[in-house]
């Protein structure tokens, strides 16, 4: 077979599995049934907020793939604002839906998180035992408003349509003219906005998450006022910070272990919709632990300074995923850990691809922290990332060995290596 004709082969093959995965959907998972709907968002609901907020700025071509971020940035400018197109459009055919979306595989990891917290935002609405590769119409139909509104220069006036929400629920009335300038929306995106809100209630309420409203505001989508910079204050993770003194007898090294975008807890459907952290995360956590304290084991006695146990590492780890990626990593780190000698970033599986990393600049040697896949923990394929954190927290280790030992005394246990 000629060369040539050996590579479009290759090709359309690869379109052909593509298209194909994309209009399967995802594996089977034990059914969850959708979180009940209540004023205010859920525990559940706030983590999808948190995973929202970003993947928000994926969609909008702001993050994720530098390849992708200009087709995501125009995808759907061709397109009216009409709810039902855009709904006969994500429940049709893939052609049809990428009209609308880029068929980008990288965020299927990122989107998978998004739907276990709040099945709502899937296309099958959590209604089926799978969930789709794709999200719900009404999550692309806001994309698609923010877009238009992106590429004409024009912000929206959120703390206004916040105040002027009862306009948006079933049988209100339609919007004055001042009360559409004060949202600096048309009649027709008031109307199109009306009918994404009227379909799925959930995403008004999404329209004040913290987070999703201080990236909205950061990209340029939305005005900033005395709402949005609130929000700045409030999207934060200060609540799960390390606590400070806890420690009676402090280990010359505290490694964080912060999960990001992670799927591995379980999510209650009751009203509270509380997260707990699932059996098959806390094995995850178990094994980097040891990993980490084996390898410390083995460069102590390769080194002949013996096995220096009373100078282990120590391990904080919050029992809550957050949204952690290299544009906001720092901030959360100084408010969640500041003091952590390093950091590891765990994500969800994949989650990693809808993630721009530059290895020259967001992780070790040039930061505190990696980034790690769960999989690869579960797999054990985490050797070299291993040896990067034990080579990072060796010297402070060593030098504590040096020193003379603290003995505690009879009213002070000896701490555990784990916080």
């Amino acid at each position: 077979m000629k060369p040539r004709l050996l590579k479009l082969l290759v090709f359309w093959l690869a379109i052909g599995t593509l298209i194909v995965a994309a209009c399967g959907p995802l594996p089977p998972r034990r059914f969850v049934p959708p979180t009940h709907q209540t004023s205010q968002l859920t525990d559940a609901e706030q983590i999808a907020g948190d995973t929202l907020a970003y993947l928000m700025e994926v969609v909008l071509g702001r993050a994720g793939d530098p390849v992708e971020r200009s087709a995501w940035a125009t995808r759907g400018l061709d397109l009216p604002l009409d709810f039902d197109l855009v709904s006969k459009r994500m429940h049709g055919p893939v052609p049809l839906r990428a009209e609308l979306m880029v068929l980008d595989t990288n965020i299927l990891g990122l989107s998978e998180v998004l739907y276990h917290y709040d099945r709502r935002l899937n296309l099958f609405k959590g209604k089926r035992e799978n969930d789709s590769l794709y999200p719900c119409a009404e999550l692309m139909a806001t994309r698609l408003f923010l877009v238009h509104k992106l590429n004409r220069g024009e912000k929206v006036g959120l703390a206004a349509m916040i105040r002027c929400k009862s306009l948006f629920t079933p049988g209100s009335r339609d919007a004055r003219e001042a009360e559409l300038a004060a949202m600096n929306l048309s009649d027709t995106e008031f109307r199109f906005l009306k009918a994404v809100f009227q379909s799925e209630p959930a995403f008004l309420r999404y329209m004040e998450h913290p987070f999703l409203v201080s990236t909205l505001k950061r990209i340029g989508a939305v005005e900033q006022d005395a709402f949005t910079l609130s929000a700045d204050q409030s999207a934060n993770y200060r609540r799960w910070a390390c606590p400070s003194g806890k420690r009676l007898h402090p280990s010359p090294v505290t490694i964080a272990i912060l999960p990001s975008m992670n799927p591995m807890f379980d999510a209650s459907h009751g009203p509270a919709g509380t997260v707990t952290p699932s059996p098959d995360y806390q094995n995850v956590l178990d094994h980097i632990k040891k990993a980490i304290l084996d390898g410390v084991a083995r460069k102590r006695l390769g080194s002949g300074q013996g096995s220096g146990i009373d100078r282990l590492p120590v391990f904080f780890t919050p029992q809550r995923p957050m949204a952690i990626h290299p544009g906001n990593a720092g901030r959360v780190i100084e408010e969640v850990c500041p003091k952590a000698d390093f950091i590891l970033i765990l994500l969800g599986k994949n989650v990693y691809r809808a993630i721009h990393i530059d290895p020259e600049n967001d992780i070790y040697p040039h930061e505190r922290r990696i980034y790690l896949d769960v999989d690869d923990i579960r797999y054990q394929q985490i050797d070299d990332d291993i040896e990067t954190i034990v080579s990072a927290i060796m010297p402070a280790l060593s030098a504590a060995a040096s020193d003379h030992p603290f003995e505690p005394g009879p009213l002070l246990p000896k701490p555990s290596p784990v916080l």
